[in-house]
């Protein structure tokens, strides 16, 4: 169970907050931790966690109150509130506003701290199952998914099957990880389909997360860890914004296509893989090379099957269906009834340019979803038109800037607004100049 739970933390304190992490995430966990509970709301929805531990005494925002605004949009996720010792009264109050349970700081011991997850999560499980057929568990239809790019379709099908190394070239949400799954799927692996951002993990961690490590290997290292290569055996390992590994990880995953076969951190086995390797990209690796920051061998490796996934801008005779499918699906997870776009709507979207592509055209029909009081959804012509540009890249600068703006300089309130890591954000920061 512990591998398909997610579990998300809102906690002012870092330190504690690090601490709870890494021992949900040595037990298999998938975890998310916001210090701010206001951009914790915003992902709740897309994270769609099992279980929020959040603590009560937080500067912006309490734990109570931050539980009642979270429960209107998740209400079948379940809550744990935190604690000092002292303050357990207002723990009872909290689970009065719809917490299940409370844990208090510091923690008496991991090990207690863990049963009471598990014990908690069997509850959340329960709960959340109708929801998670109806929302996660969906796969995306492939006429959807390759609407306008019918030729990728037949390519990939072909390649599928296949042990060689895919990459897949294009812009920031077209969605290059759901066609990695698709590619799984149809290979007939008998392995998980394995997923890392190589850009919203730390430098410092990215290495123990592909690679794992032994006990004592580092500092926190409490016991031994697979890495996703390890866990990624006779599947699929994706590796998206591979052009974000540093140097010294490069130097270690070319030795993996190249021998099949690596050692854990702090470890002497020589472990092997059959696992076959997806990677996706949004940089012209190329100039990478050219400019110092990507090894040449690697991209060479990388390089045998580029698949350039096409943005949404060119397909456009394919938008109108693809958005459709993706009203039904919003729809159906906010518990609405189904919507339409009405005529005016239907003209912005066809002229549009969609610089964030089919993630961007999703977050503007959900919002408009949520707003909209009647059967139409409305996306005014005026309201997108501002963001036309000639240029791509202006296009770009602009939307980091306003985000930046209506943040009030937050950089990680503005990452998360746009969708991106908040590292993939200090590089176009530095890239256009932005003050």
């Amino acid at each position: 169970m512990a591998h398909n739970s997610r579990i998300l933390i809102v906690e002012d304190d870092i330190s504690f907050a690090s601490f709870l992490r890494t021992i949900l995430e040595d037990e298999g966990y998938q975890v998310k931790v916001f210090h701010d509970p206001d951009v914790a709301l915003k992902s709740v929805l897309s994270f769609s966690p099992h279980l929020v531990i959040s603590d009560l005494k937080m500067p912006k925002m309490d734990g109570i109150h931050f539980i009642e605004r979270a429960k209107e949009i998740l209400p079948e996720t379940v809550f744990i509130i935190i604690t000092a010792f002292g303050t357990i009264p207002s723990a009872v109050e909290a689970i009065k506003k719809g917490a299940i349970d409370y844990i208090t700081k510091p923690l008496s011991s991991p090990e207690e701290f863990l049963e009471l997850i598990k014990k908690n999560l069997s509850s959340a499980i329960k709960i959340s199952s109708i929801s998670e057929v109806d929302t996660k568990s969906e796969e995306i239809p492939y006429d959807i998914l390759f609407a306008g790019i019918e030729q990728i379709y037949r390519i990939i099908k072909e390649v599928a099957k296949t042990d060689t190394t895919l990459i897949l070239y294009g812009e920031t949400g077209t969605g290059k990880s759901a066609i990695a799954k698709a590619i799984h799927k149809m290979s007939g692996r008998k392995g998980d389909f394995i997923e890392i951002n190589c850009a919203s993990i730390p430098e410092s961690l990215i290495e123990s997360e592909l690679f794992g490590y032994e006990k004592g290997a580092f500092s926190g290292a409490i016991k031994q860890k697979p890495g996703k290569i390890e866990l990624a055996k006779d599947g699929t390992l994706f590796l998206d914004e591979i052009g974000e590994l540093t140097p010294a990880v490069q130097a270690k995953f070319l030795k993996v296509l190249q021998d099949k076969s690596f050692e854990r951190l702090g470890g002497l086995e020589n472990i092997k893989t059959n696992a076959r390797f997806i990677t996706a990209t949004n940089k012209d690796l190329k100039q990478m090379v050219k400019d110092g920051k990507f090894r040449e061998d690697l991209y060479f490796r990388l390089n045998v099957f580029p698949i350039n996934i096409p943005p949404l801008r060119e397909r456009r005779p394919s938008i109108l269906k693809i958005a459709e499918y993706l009203i039904n699906k919003i729809s159906r997870r906010l518990g609405k009834e189904n919507k339409r776009l009405n005529d005016k709507s239907i003209e912005a979207i066809k002229t549009y340019t969609f610089p964030g592509n089919i993630r961007e055209l999703e977050n503007m029909l959900e919002r408009a979803i949520i707003l909209s009081s009647s059967e139409y959804i409305e996306i005014k012509p005026e309201t997108i038109n501002d963001l036309e540009f000639d240029n791509l890249k202006a296009m770009e600068k602009k939307a980091i800037m306003e985000a930046l703006k209506n943040t009030g300089g937050n950089k990680k309130e503005a990452a998360n607004f746009l969708g991106i890591s908040l590292r993939t954000l200090y590089y176009k920061i530095k890239e256009y100049k932005i003050e």
